[in-house]
């Protein structure tokens, strides 16, 4: 089986915490966000086989890219801006190209940022702190993205990933 470059199918053409979210949310067994993006990848064409990551590290992993996925309770009409946990930068430190993949908790909408897009946004934006109900105070460093920055997003329809514009 040969590998493919996954945004080449998935962009062809083209968080991390709310008030309501505990700390221990993040903390989550995760499983069912991964096999979601299992499903997600393989929905937009790719042949890539993700395995869990270790415990503790990133959550997918393949031959020659890592998948790091999380999801977010702020509603899209709430939403003022795209948050990363800062601890979870540490993945874009490596020379192993890492994606990043955000959804809904209902798993029906998602976003997919590109391991370039992510390393540009690193060296662009700034990590700050937002204040999380139910948060310890160093859990809440988050890279801020301002919203105007494109990223691809998916809606599951009938089952199905379907890439939106």
């Amino acid at each position: 089986m040969v590998e493919q470059e996954p945004f080449k199918l998935l962009v062809q053409g083209s968080s991390p915490c709310a008030p309501t979210m505990k700390h221990k949310d993040v903390t989550y067994n995760d499983k069912p966000y991964r096999e979601e993006t299992k499903r997600l990848w393989k929905d937009m064409g790719s042949n890539d086989w993700l395995v869990n990551g270790p415990v503790k590290d990133v959550d997918l992993v393949s031959t020659s890219y890592d998948v790091e996925v999380a999801f977010t309770t702020i509603q899209d009409n709430r939403r003022t801006e795209w948050r990363i946990e800062d601890r979870k930068l540490r993945y874009w430190k490596r020379k192993k190209p890492c994606h990043y993949v955000l959804f809904n908790k209902q798993k029906t909408k998602c976003i997919a940022v590109s391991d370039k897009k992510m390393r540009t946004w690193i060296n662009k934006y700034d990590v700050e702190y937002r204040d999380c109900n139910g948060w310890k105070p160093e859990y809440c460093n988050f890279l801020i993205v301002p919203l105007t920055e494109r990223v691809t997003k998916f809606k599951k329809i009938n089952n199905k990933w379907t890439k939106c514009d």
